[in-house]
């Protein structure tokens, strides 16, 4: 085994006495409360309109937010017309995708899936009249 010379030791021990325990169960801030010097509370968050002062004497308006998007309505139409075929569930499947189509007219896939449906259900003539418009929205 290696001693070390003491010289080395010696920071070391000083550097163990410097630092603060805080024992298990112990908040990391009120082990640090109560060391007074070390205490710094936060500034508020970049941001933060709570505090924030009227520019040239108007108040703050925050803007209205948009409600969902007709993106949005479709998407989510879209992914769950997928996830009920997927399961097996035909007929929430078409009610899904017949929405899509509904919020927009122009999505292929969807008429693609619903002629898909319509031929796995039975309905030839709803099959051919998907088929055939997702043909023609395809085309333009």
């Amino acid at each position: 085994m290696k001693l070390r010379p003491r010289s080395t030791l010696l920071p070391l021990v000083l550097g163990l006495v410097a630092c603060t325990h805080t024992p298990p169960g112990t908040s990391v801030q009120v082990a640090l409360a109560k060391k007074a010097e070390l205490v710094r509370l936060p500034g508020p968050p970049p941001g933060d309109l709570a505090g924030a002062m009227p520019v040239g004497g108007l108040p703050i308006i925050e803007p209205e937010l948009p409600g969902t998007s007709t993106v949005e309505r479709v998407g989510e139409a879209f992914s769950r017309g997928q996830f009920c075929l997927e399961a097996g569930k035909d007929a929430e499947a078409i009610t899904a995708f017949q929405e899509t189509v509904k919020i927009d007219p122009g999505f292929t896939e969807a008429w693609q899936y619903l002629a898909i449906l319509y031929a796995k259900v039975g309905q030839e003539k709803k099959s051919l009249d998907a088929y055939h418009r997702a043909k023609k929205v395809a085309q333009h």
